[in-house]
């Protein structure tokens, strides 16, 4: 994604948790994280590309008790 450029992953919590997930980057010299929303069991949380091009990280969602799931790996370009 373009540095400077935002993007929204929505986080649906399935079978009836309260839980609440942790979302994370693996590294955050290269995107910020924001949470934006909640909406029934949905979570958006937003990513803002701040490293330089070619710098990459993986986006990680974390449920309690769990051990961190990466969904993606995202490069500035």
């Amino acid at each position: 994604m373009k540095r400077g450029s935002a993007y929204c992953f929505k986080m649906t919590v399935t079978n009836g948790s309260t839980a609440v997930p942790s979302f994370t980057v693996g590294d955050g010299t290269v995107f910020q994280t924001q949470f934006v929303a909640k909406v029934g069991n949905d979570y958006y949380f937003r990513i803002w590309s701040v490293g330089v091009p070619g710098q990459s990280a993986g986006i990680y969602t974390q449920m309690p008790g769990e051990m961190p799931q990466r969904h993606c790996v995202v490069t500035v370009a």
